[in-house]
């Protein structure tokens, strides 16, 4: 049998754990909120620029592909 000191222990140790794993997610989600509004910011930020420079982009993404596919194409 257990006495009540050791429940109580127990109840204490389970209210801090859950206490620790609430403060934890609630920094998990500051910690996203964070970098989402970054992230919001620098694609706003790309498609900005896309959408001033397209031939530039579309040369870029071009000269991109054709050395991705240089590097990748094999001997024969």
């Amino acid at each position: 049998m257990r006495n009540l000191t050791e429940d109580r222990t127990a109840e204490n140790l389970v209210d801090a754990a859950g206490e620790r794993a609430k403060s934890c997610v609630d920094a998990g989600v500051d910690a996203l909120n964070a970098v989402s509004g970054k992230a919001r910011k620098i694609g706003d930020s790309a498609d900005g620029y896309v959408r001033d420079n397209p031939w530039l982009v579309i040369g870029a993404v071009a000269g991109i592909a054709a050395l991705v596919g240089f590097l990748f194409r094999g001997r024969r």
